[in-house]
């Protein structure tokens, strides 16, 4: 990876945002090089999200410094940021999916035709060439953005972030031949001289831009966002997998609690150094101190096979066991445990307390007493617009049923009050619509639906994303109080570190297969990092 130029294109000296009560930022500073990829970590609530948001002008009531390529400016909607060449991507794309490739790049300076409010759909579709083919990308101009991939949707949001002008110059660098597009005030279609009339970009914010990517993709994006490193661009590259940092970035600028603890040059750095200066405590004071003791055999795994997903997997998780499954994503860590749960066509066998576990089954498989938490909370997890009471009942309708087959509505609250209790939900009131509470919140009440059914086996799938050291801290608990009881608990984390201080064993899954097998206490994070990534990059 090549470095970084010695331009400044972007410093943020001093700056401080508050919320009501709150101080998000924190005289928080930032600087970024031309042609460098500079990573932004941080513990969720840091004030990483919050601080390229003052940098895309949607908080404008920040005090201190922002300096864009040696002008101070001050910045007070997303139009001026984009205005002084600021771009930003974030997770959420921004893409319309019922557009086509075409209409997206355009929209707003889409070519009039010669009727009024008609459009000239044979300019956009050369402007949108031009653009692509400027930047590489092969995408189909015609395609809706539905039917692409989430990693192609991005190259759409990329592509028309930075827009038609070039990245650095003034003139267009189409082919020969070809006609570009001028964003001018008459949005015309226009010959290849046409200059834009905002500012290159020159920054460009990643937001958290893998979090649901697979491997080939997430290559994919990586190899885009090296290019247009080389083009000169300052890249800032908000991440939580550390194991990326490596891969992409640069330096690396750290924030907790809307200070920044310091930046480090990445090729220099440790997985466990940055982690520490994101927790900024003791482990002691995360982490429950190990007590479980696990038993005998509880859940075996024998020869579990899904083509071109995962590869002959085996392994036992024992009762009282807290068992990792580490791993890049994409690397078949969470397709592993849906075979298991019988969501997914597979070969290979799954025994559950020595009895077979149904296939193609989740409902059965659940009956049979297997638990499962999923990593996307807003998708598979809790109803959002049910309340805590209704969610938390949801496994176990049949028991809180009258004598009539109906819900109970006295059985109902007095088990809300049981799980609210146990799992600490705040607001403490049953009647909440779960939309309303906070992430963590959200993740204990999912957290204690799963548990009312009482599984043995409870596969946990990157339970603590999303959510703040001090709800982690309680989770972690839980996990614990889980084990001491005797119920094995499969746990799939991106965080080395939550594996290393909380299993009793690691099992490394890397392109699919079961690579290693390590002990959990007393591995040095660094040494997990390093298996996950071996071979492959």
């Amino acid at each position: 990876m090549s470095g970084p130029g010695t331009e400044v294109v972007l410093r943020m000296e001093g700056i401080v945002k508050d919320f009501p009560g709150v101080r998000a930022l924190d005289h928080a500073d930032l600087e970024v090089r031309a042609g460098e990829v500079h990573a932004l970590i941080g513990e969720n609530g840091a004030g990483k999200s919050t601080l390229m948001n003052v940098l895309a002008g949607r908080f404008p009531d920040y005090a201190g410094r922002v300096v864009l390529g040696g002008e101070e400016v001050h910045l007070r909607n997303p139009r001026q940021a984009l205005a002084h060449g600021v771009a930003v991507i974030y997770q959420d794309l921004s893409v319309l999916p019922n557009l086509t490739v075409a209409e997206n790049l355009l929209l707003g300076h889409e070519p009039a035709g010669r009727l009024p409010w008609s459009l000239d759909r044979k300019a956009l579709l050369a402007a949108a060439d031009v653009g692509l083919a400027r930047l590489g990308f092969d995408l189909p101009l015609d395609a809706p953005v539905a039917s692409l991939s989430h990693a192609r949707q991005c190259l759409v949001e990329i592509a028309r972030a930075i827009g038609s002008p070039p990245l650095r110059g003034g003139t267009s660098s189409a082919p020969e031949g070809r006609a570009t597009w001028s964003a001018s005030p008459t949005r015309r279609y226009s010959a290849p001289e046409g200059r834009a009339t905002r500012k290159d970009v020159r920054v460009l914010v990643f937001d958290e831009p893998t979090a649901s990517l697979g491997a080939e993709d997430v290559a994919k994006l990586f190899a885009v966002v090296r290019d247009l490193k080389r083009r000169g661009l300052g890249i800032v590259y908000i991440t939580h997998r550390l194991a990326e940092l490596p891969q992409i970035a640069d330096r690396v600028t750290v924030l907790r609690d809307g200070k920044v603890v310091g930046t480090r040059d990445v090729a220099a750095s440790k997985v466990s150094e940055l982690s520490h200066m994101m927790l900024g405590r003791r482990l002691a004071e995360v982490f429950p101190a190990k007590r479980n003791q696990p038993g005998k055999p509880l859940l075996r795994v024998q020869g579990l096979t899904r083509p071109g997903v995962f590869e002959n997997v085996s392994f036992e998780l024992r009762e009282g066991e807290i068992l990792g499954l580490a791993g890049l994503v994409g690397s078949g860590r969470t397709e592993i445990a849906r075979a298991i749960l019988g969501a997914d066509k597979v070969a290979g066998r799954c025994e559950l307390a020595g009895r077979e576990l149904p296939r193609r089954s989740p409902r059965r498989a659940m009956a049979a007493g297997l638990g499962m938490i999923q990593e996307d909370r807003k998708r598979d997890g809790a109803v959002a617009v049910l309340s805590v009471a209704q969610n938390l009942g949801l496994s176990v309708l049949r028991s809180l049923a009258g004598a009539l087959g109906y819900l109970a509505p006295r059985r109902l609250r007095e088990h809300a009050a049981q799980g609210i209790e146990r799992f600490r939900i705040v607001p403490p009131d049953p009647l909440k619509e779960v939309q309303l509470l906070s992430g963590g919140n959200q993740q204990k009440v999912i957290l204690g639906r799963s548990l009312a059914a009482d599984p043995k086996v409870l596969i946990l799938d990157e339970p603590t994303q999303g959510i703040d050291v001090g709800t982690k801290a309680q989770i972690y608990e839980m996990m614990m109080d889980l084990a001491c009881e005797g119920k094995g608990i499969l746990l799939i984390s991106s965080e080395f570190i939550e594996l290393v201080e909380l299993c009793d064993r690691i099992l490394v899954i890397r392109d699919g297969r079961l690579a290693k097998e390590l002990p959990g206490p007393g591995t040095p994070v660094d040494t997990l990092f390093a298996e996950c990534v071996r071979q492959t990059w």
